[in-house]
């Protein structure tokens, strides 16, 4: 718990949350932009629409964002040189679990920010009925679990590179990576595509009539597998990122 502290005493003015913001609301902007003008058909299918669209943009910008968060994280300790003292201040290992708490109360006010913000739009637009809570609750448990997988993969590259611009750069070709994932099914057992593997809506597009209508999905094993591999990555960065901390801090 005193690791804890003092690592949120240690961002306290670096404006991370501010950040953060700022780059969600990116997200929101396109949330309100992509529905700014509902049909009838669109009030009609609003709630599930919302769980189609909102791992498509989740697939493209969380990758920048967690590198971005990451990065803020573990630059204070390459920027002070402090890796050889930190054996004087605390355990090995307790620096690397405070960081994945706190980036992780950050993922979960993202997220949580996220679900808000799309139902209370949902309500203001008038859609049709209400959420279908359980698919809504499954959606938020998944997206937090992929933002944290790549929050894992973001925080062990930062403690790698002393340059934080590696990272970043591997953040933002997560991003583009996961713009073309959404066009091709390998996307299935990487972890920049746990959003489109998570996703608890699908589309049908019916070219002949021009009619779109969304539907909740039924897993088949092969996607099952796919969900369960977001869970194997996280369990992967966080041992990897565990023992090669460990290793820096001795």
């Amino acid at each position: 718990m005193n690791t804890l502290r003092m690592e949120f005493q240690k961002i306290k003015r670096k404006k991370i949350a501010l950040t953060i913001c700022a780059l969600v609301s990116v997200q929101f902007a396109w949330l309100l932009w992509s529905g700014s003008r509902p049909d009838e058909d669109a009030r009609l299918q609003g709630w599930i629409e919302t769980l189609y669209s909102l791992p498509l943009m989740n697939v493209i910008m969380m990758p920048t964002i967690m590198s971005v968060l990451a990065s803020r994280l573990a630059d204070v300790e390459h920027k002070g040189n402090t890796y050889k003292l930190l054996n004087t201040l605390r355990r090995p290992g307790a620096l690397y679990h405070a960081k994945v708490i706190c980036g992780l109360l950050f993922i979960l006010a993202v997220c949580a920010a996220q679900f808000i913000f799309v139902i209370a739009l949902g309500y203001t637009r008038g859609y049709a009925g209400h959420p279908e809570w359980k698919y809504y609750a499954a959606a938020f448990v998944l997206n937090l679990a992929c933002c944290l997988s790549l929050y894992l993969l973001q925080l062990l590259l930062s403690m790698l590179f002393f340059n934080q611009m590696i990272p970043l750069v591997a953040g933002l070709g997560g991003s583009m990576l996961g713009l073309i994932l959404m066009y091709v099914k390998m996307y299935s057992f990487l972890p920049w595509g746990g959003f489109l593997s998570a996703a608890q809506a699908r589309m049908d597009w019916n070219p002949d009539t021009r009619i779109i209508r969304f539907y909740y999905r039924a897993y088949s094993p092969v996607e099952l597998c796919a969900v369960f591999m977001i869970f194997v990555w996280i369990v992967v960065f966080y041992t990897a990122g565990r023992i090669l901390f460990s290793r820096k801090e001795v």
